[in-house]
């Protein structure tokens, strides 16, 4: 799901001529959106189809558009849990 949210910010950024940098603590989820390429293991069935279907979609964007903003990693470590992941964790 990381992987989709930072797409889904590139590609808000883009369209509202935004030029910030965009965190995420998952270096996974860093490592595919700088692939262009979700390599989950989980294997697609009839039940989780929508979501193959926005990998999809999101491998598609980032493969067609370009992006200035600067993809940077959460440093739970120094700065602490990562606003978005507060009760979730």
């Amino acid at each position: 799901m990381e992987f989709l949210a930072i797409v889904h910010a590139l590609a808000y950024c883009k369209r509202h001529h935004i030029n910030l940098p965009i965190y995420s603590d998952s270096m996974t989820a860093l490592k595919w959106v700088k692939t262009k390429k979700a390599n989950t293991k989980l294997a697609s069935t009839g039940r989780n189809e929508e979501l193959f279907e926005l990998i999809d979609r999101a491998e598609e964007w980032l493969k067609n558009n370009i992006y200035a903003n600067k993809l940077l990693k959460w440093e739970t470590q120094i700065w602490g849990e990562n606003p978005a992941d507060f009760g979730r964790k």
